[in-house]
């Protein structure tokens, strides 16, 4: 699907969002089990659900609930989803019925098992194909319950609607459909469109509809946005063996759709469906596709997602699990309730990122689009992605999704140095809690390269954080495909914390003819993701493929393939730190600051002590301070936390003071992030010169440190992330189950550890940074092991 209307959809993004409260992800999925069981006990014994048969529908309800079953993750090989698809496999084409369940059951063949189904898919798209009214009547390009042949051709958008989403389904499985049957589609939409930009239920001679409903204006938009993704070119094009960037997207159809977004802004309800208030869960299912589709977390003020689900789940039954009423059966209504809550907390694969007064931050729609299904075919997991405003977003808004996307031909830096100064700062606090920056300047520009390479000096104003050019050893070229060698571009990144946070692809040219080489951007732009049998010149299709598969690349290594659902993302994410909390009565947790760059993984020492409030119920201090042994007094941070990724060394004062406080009762917990061997002959070499009598041993599995003694965890093994690659392979990370080990310093005069160390990364874990590249252990192996840690010390504090 090609989004070209997001250039003019954008503007909704602007205005400042009005925040509901937070959704529980275990109410969540407890409402979607419930449903789930609901529907699996009201299944019939010959696989169906309750059918309208007397009114010609004989696999609607089936399909619907099949499709809602599967949306919520039920195994496509569970005997109820396969008591269903048997069921419906007894009736091919016309048998279905009328076109709702002719439409049903295409989507259910599409979803389940389209392989095997691939002859019924194509048999209903050729009899959906003929069902398409014809004609010079304002009924032409839709559809209708019966047949054309059958009927005086009249037409309904909601018929119109299903039929639209079940072509559009088997044109992901590339089965294509006429061009002629989009274009006739497409018309039927536009014309039907009202003067006051919303849609009804039945058109009417003249244009417009007989009325303005909620859920058929959400048909509209959304119908428009498929028809136009199959029929437009986008703005890149393929002429020959030469690649076109930059041409002039369908502004026709984008405008209606904007209009359309505006009217659903202005009359948005998760209470009824506008205008006509019944056929609420109906409506909901139109508007999860408006928001899924148009990649909008807000539509105006509302946060779509967020607020439709905290209503669906408080319509729910608390005894049987299912939605009722609202126009629709049991059997409906509880299906479109779990194909919102399921279809909307789609993970966010990344975000694009909208800046400046023009649309130069968008000049390829579908560049994000594109790379998001292309990773959803790989992956095997539907994803989502969204457009998010730098100027009015917050920190919040910017960490709901993992990967933060620039691009254009116009400079990012702001109108004045104080807006460009607050845009840096935002973007460090997101980079600082685990967020990832891809940017790209378009070929031939240097207004964006000099302005982006500018703004990363204000977001990292400390020595070291420079962009530089990435090696051919990085996991980009290899993390999920590797890149062939004459299709290697230079591409940049900042090394910040556990992994490369920055990536950077600058203007490129041809080394031959000197002429600008198409941008990542514009290679996504033209990418094929349907195969309607359309094939590029070969010269074509390998910068397509490689465009893709460095894309791909940077967001495995960006996310490590590890996404959360929406619901999963709470809506404050930044820790709210209490700088007024006294240290008295309270854990704390001080940071050893030596004068360098030495802290990659800021959150990790309070994202523990945050766990041991909440777990353990522990009061703790919500700040973690730094001290430098060399200037400040030690004696009030009994419990030292260090972490580092390269080579350091302690100064003579430091050293000096560092083990006063160590043989006063003092205790330091130190890690290696990602493992680093550098970092560890640094600590070791500077322990050696600082205690020289004394050798750091292993720690003992056998030790109380290891045992629940103290509150903590019984631990045996743990898990550890272990990165590998074969040559010619993507990079893969297996956990694997080992014994713990830590080194520690015991002093001669005292049975007590001063000092532990673990050679493996437990502050990226404990940060949530993810990265592909970084051996150490998992999150909450993590967390085992330095819960434990920390209360030893507490215990011999």
């Amino acid at each position: 699907m090609r989004f070209f209307i997001l250039f003019f959809i954008w503007f909704l993004l602007v205005i400042f969002p009005v925040f509901g409260q937070d959704i529980d992800p275990n109410e969540v999925r407890l409402a979607i089990e419930q449903g789930v069981q609901f529907l699996k006990r009201t299944q019939k014994t010959h696989g169906n659900w309750d059918e309208h048969v007397s009114s010609g529908e004989r696999c609607g309800s089936t399909a619907l609930a099949i499709l809602a079953m599967v949306s919520c993750g039920v195994p496509k090989e569970d005997p109820a989803v396969q008591r269903g698809m048997k069921y419906l496999r007894l009736f091919p084409g016309k048998e279905a019925g009328r076109n709702y369940s002719i439409s049903l059951q295409t989507m259910a063949f599409c979803l389940v098992d389209p392989e095997r189904d691939r002859p019924l898919i194509r048999n209903n798209v050729a009899l959906l194909e003929r069902n398409q009214i014809r004609g010079n009547s304002e009924h032409n390009g839709g559809w209708y319950y019966t047949p054309w042949e059958g009927n005086s051709g009249s037409s309904d958008l909601s018929n119109s609607q299903f039929s639209i989403l079940a072509l559009y389904e088997a044109e992901r499985l590339g089965i294509s459909v006429k061009t002629d049957t989009w274009s006739r589609a497409q018309r039927y939409w536009e014309q039907s469109q009202n003067p006051n930009d919303a849609w009804g239920y039945n058109p009417r001679t003249g244009g417009g509809c007989n009325d303005t409903r909620g859920s058929m204006s959400c048909a509209g938009i959304a119908s428009l946005i498929i028809t136009s993704g199959i029929l437009d070119t986008g703005t890149a094009a393929v002429r020959g063996d030469k690649i076109f960037c930059f041409q002039q997207p369908n502004h026709r159809i984008a405008v209606k759709i904007k209009k359309g977004l505006s009217w659903l802004a202005a009359n948005f309800s998760v209470s009824q469906n506008p205008h006509v208030g019944n056929w609420l869960y109906y409506y909901l299912y139109a508007l999860e596709r408006v928001g899924r589709m148009t990649n909008q977390r807000f539509i105006g003020q509302h946060d779509w997602y967020r607020e439709g689900a905290d209503k669906i789940l408080r319509l729910r039954d608390p005894i049987d699990g299912a939605w009722r009423g609202q126009g629709t059966g049991d059997t409906s209504s509880t299906a479109f309730a779990l194909l919102f809550l399921s279809k909307g907390r789609r993970p966010v694969l990344m975000s694009k990122v909208q800046y400046g007064e023009t649309d130069s931050w968008n000049l390829h729609p579908n560049d994000v689009n594109k790379l998001t299904m292309f990773t959803e075919s790989r992956w095997n997991i539907d994803l989502t992605w969204q457009i998010i405003n730098i100027q009015a977003a917050t920190v919040d808004h910017l960490l709901q999704s993992p990967v933060l996307y620039f691009s254009g031909d116009q400079t990012l830096l702001q109108q004045n140095d104080a807006e460009t100064a607050g845009m840096a700062a935002k973007l460090r606090d997101y980079i600082d809690q685990g967020g990832f920056i891809i940017a790209e300047a378009q070929s031939n520009d240097k207004t964006f390269d000099r302005g982006f390479r500018e703004l990363m000096k204000l977001v990292f104003p400390e020595p070291g954080y420079e962009l530089e050019l990435l090696e051919r050893s990085h996991p980009i070229w290899t993390a999920e495909i590797p890149i062939e060698p004459e299709q290697l571009r230079p591409i940049e990144g900042i090394n910040f914390g556990c992994r490369t946070s920055v990536v950077y692809i600058p203007p490129f040219k041809d080394l031959q003819t000197d002429q600008p080489k198409p941008s990542l951007s514009c290679l996504w732009e033209i990418a094929r993701i349907f195969n309607r049998g359309e094939l590029y010149p070969e010269i074509v299709q390998k910068q397509v493929d490689a465009g893709l598969g460095i894309g791909l690349n940077i967001l495995a290594y960006a996310t490590n393939r590890e996404l959360k659902f929406k619901d999963q993302i709470a809506e404050s994410v930044t820790k709210k730190v209490s700088v007024t909390d006294s240290r008295r009565g309270r854990v704390f947790l001080t940071f050893l600051d030596t004068g360098g760059a030495m802290n990659p993984a800021p959150h990790a020492p309070l994202n523990l002590l945050s766990w041991l409030e909440t777990n353990l119920g522990l009061p703790v201090v919500r700040q973690i301070d730094a001290v430098n042994p060399a200037i400040e007094n030690l004696y009030e941070n009994p419990i030292l936390f260090m972490h580092g990724r390269t080579a350091f060394q302690f100064s003579p004062e430091q050293q000096k003071n560092l083990k006063e406080h160590l043989k006063r009762g003092g205790f330091l917990f130190v890690n290696a992030i990602c493992s680093s061997k550098v970092f560890s002959d640094s600590f070791h070499r500077e322990m050696q010169t600082m205690f020289p009598e004394i050798s750091f041993q292993a720690i003992p599995l056998s030790d109380p440190i290891f045992s629940d003694e103290y509150g903590g965890f019984k631990i045996k093994t743990l898990d550890v992330r272990l990165p590998e690659q074969s040559p010619g392979r993507k990079i893969v990370a297996p956990i694997r189950q080992e014994e713990p080990k830590l080194y520690g310093l015991k002093l001669e005069e005292e049975d007590r550890w001063v000092v532990v160390f673990s050679p493996y990364d437990v502050s990226c874990a404990l940060e949530r940074a993810n990265s592909l590249e970084c051996r150490g252990y998992t999150q909450d192996s993590a967390i085992q092991l330095s819960v434990n840690i920390l209360l030893y010390a507490l215990e011999h504090w």
